[in-house]
């Protein structure tokens, strides 16, 4: 199991750093010798928090499969508010997470970046106004209020060129899946979406929106995932 390490930081008050280790079956040596995975950078949505189930377990689950993974706070939240500001306005914090991870992690490797809902839209208006990095990871984009399927928040979609993953939930209030699909060739680059079936705004699935009528946790869903972001990761990411 990969513990993770909480770094302070002046600019960003704690980061919560995942190192990512080899799995037990790894070779260590020779041609096909494991090589760490590409980092991730991810943050909460807007009533969540560094701690949350599903991003705590998305990212233990990367760690364990070779990718270090930075957890961190947005300003508001280290700021005691629960309630967020414009997502515009949460970009410059997303950007000194970004720049405090790179300084704790080391190295020069690029990086994917993304959150759930809130975070990951913070993460994605900060990639199209240039923040460079090799991927986006979504989960529960939110791409629209819930009920006003009309106010979309996709205008800042063309400017992004990097590969996009989305993981959606078919019961997310906040992602109606065939807009979804019909926008996603707006991207400046390709995107990759993971449909959850039955699955919430946190990708939770209740029992009575599941195929074999069991319940599944947002943070046993999110586990499940981390082989699967893994996966496009490596398929779509520059390799340091």
């Amino acid at each position: 199991m990969v513990e993770p390490l909480d770094v302070f930081l002046p600019q960003v008050p704690g980061l919560v750093v995942d190192r990512g280790a080899a799995p037990p079956e790894a070779p260590l040596k020779g041609p096909d010798k494991f090589k760490p995975g590409v980092p991730v950078l991810l943050t909460h949505g807007a009533g969540g928090d560094v701690h949350g189930a599903g991003l705590s377990a998305l990212a233990t689950g990367l760690a364990g499969l070779g990718h270090t993974v930075v957890r961190f706070n947005l300003p508001y939240r280290e700021a005691g508010r629960s309630s967020p500001p414009p997502a515009e306005k949460s970009v410059p914090g997303y950007r000194e997470g970004y720049e405090a991870a790179r300084q704790a992690v080391g190295g020069s490797q690029p990086w994917a970046v993304g959150g759930k809902s809130y975070g990951g839209r913070v993460a994605s208006l900060a990639v199209a106004e240039g923040m460079e990095v090799a991927a986006l990871v979504f989960y529960g984009y939110p791409l629209h209020p819930p009920g006003k399927q009309e106010s979309l928040r996709v205008a800042h979609w063309p400017s992004i060129t990097v590969p996009c993953l989305f993981l959606e939930g078919t019961e997310d209030p906040f992602c109606n899946l065939d807009l979804l699909r019909e926008h996603l060739p707006s991207l400046g680059g390709p995107a990759t979406l993971h449909v959850v079936e039955g699955g919430d705004h946190s990708l939770q699935v209740r029992a009575s929106k599941s195929a074999d009528g069991k319940p599944r946790s947002q943070a046993r869903v999110m586990a499940d995932l981390a082989p699967v972001v893994s996966a496009w990761l490596e398929s779509v990411a520059v390799r340091a």
